[in-house]
């Protein structure tokens, strides 16, 4: 299957105005559920889909542990999960202080996964492209 794009209008990069620039975009096109993915596994392997399913939910519970203490959970030929911190800045004299809660600036937590290189290099080697729309999208 190809992955699909569409041409959607962009920002000046110089910032200067009058000319218009566009760029491609890849659009989703659906979802590849937990139970396609468990079913494709069990067609083209030997294993039940009762097992992959119990690996898979076991590989997800052992990776949001890892996650939770603190490690980067590596996956070879998949790729690295690490959760990060999108945090607020505050003054450092506030560091001192004892009623000081640094956990409070902390806007939001999120998992950033980063994807091994052979996996990189096996998407660019494969892909094929098509074109969703040939309109410029607001």
């Amino acid at each position: 299957m190809p992955i699909t794009y569409k041409v959607l209008k962009c920002k000046n990069p110089r910032g200067s105005s009058g000319t218009l620039y566009a760029a491609d975009r890849a659009v989703k096109t659906g979802d590849y559920t937990f139970d396609e993915l468990t079913n494709d596994i069990q067609v083209s392997t030997t294993v039940t889909k009762a097992d992959v399913v119990a690996v898979l939910t076991a590989a997800q519970e052992f990776i949001r542990r890892g996650l939770l203490s603190g490690q980067r959970v590596v996956m070879d030929r998949l790729g690295a999960f690490q959760v990060q911190l999108r945090c607020q800045c505050y003054p450092q004299s506030q560091i001192s202080a004892q009623d000081f809660d640094p956990s409070s600036y902390i806007k939001t937590v999120y998992v950033r996964f980063r994807p091994d290189a052979s996996l990189i290099k096996h998407i660019r080697s494969d892909y094929r492209v098509r074109r969703l729309s040939s309109q410029l999208m607001p």
